[in-house]
């Protein structure tokens, strides 16, 4: 028997047609896949490229947001900072003048004060003088006509004189009296008057 070689060439179907090589099928079948695997990779990191810039401008504009908040923050602190303060120095302000107003009053009352005890003083000394001078003029007449009384009665007037004369000593006693009270009072009066207080 004759020994067969291998054949050769193109390979022919059982219509005399090019046989399709399966292994190269595959491949293209395979390499259409890897095709479509890489395009929606491909897709999936465009998506994922595209969400991630969404949330990095997300927290770009929270960044902001905060920022505006904290600098309003600031500016609403140093505000009612600056309001408090005003209060404080309006206080202190309303204080001073309040402190400089009873002060001036209080100097006021008290020269006011001073003037009217050096007024009443020299009313008084005025007032103790005259009244000094006049009981001096009163007691000077009154020990005169005391001395016109016991000389008559040394003389031996008669009874009708005597009973005169007891009417009179009466009245000079109650001027007497009379005039020590008022000398008493005003002497009191100058006491108080210029007792330090």
């Amino acid at each position: 028997m004759a020994k067969r070689l291998p054949a050769t060439g193109i390979g022919v179907d059982a219509y005399g047609g090019a046989v399709i090589d399966p292994t190269k099928n595959v491949l293209d079948l395979t390499s259409a896949a890897n095709k479509r695997q890489d395009d929606l990779r491909e897709m999936h990191n465009r998506y994922l490229g595209a969400e991630i810039r969404r949330l990095e401008e997300t927290i770009r504009w929270m960044e902001k947001l905060s920022d505006a908040h904290q600098k309003h923050d600031r500016e609403i602190h140093l505000m009612e900072q600056q309001k408090l303060e005003a209060f404080r120095k309006s206080d202190e302000t309303a204080r001073l003048t309040e402190a400089e107003r009873t002060l001036a009053a209080v100097q006021l009352v008290a020269r006011a004060a001073e003037t009217t005890a050096n007024d009443i003083r020299a009313v008084l000394n005025t007032t103790a003088t005259t009244l000094a001078q006049a009981n001096a003029a009163r007691d000077l007449e009154y020990n005169n006509r005391i001395s016109a009384l016991e000389k008559s009665s040394y003389e031996g007037a008669g009874k009708g004189t005597g009973a005169k004369n007891t009417v009179t000593y009466a009245i000079i006693a109650v001027g007497l009296l009379v005039s020590l009270i008022t000398i008493g009072s005003v002497v009191v009066g100058i006491a108080f008057a210029i007792r330090p207080r």
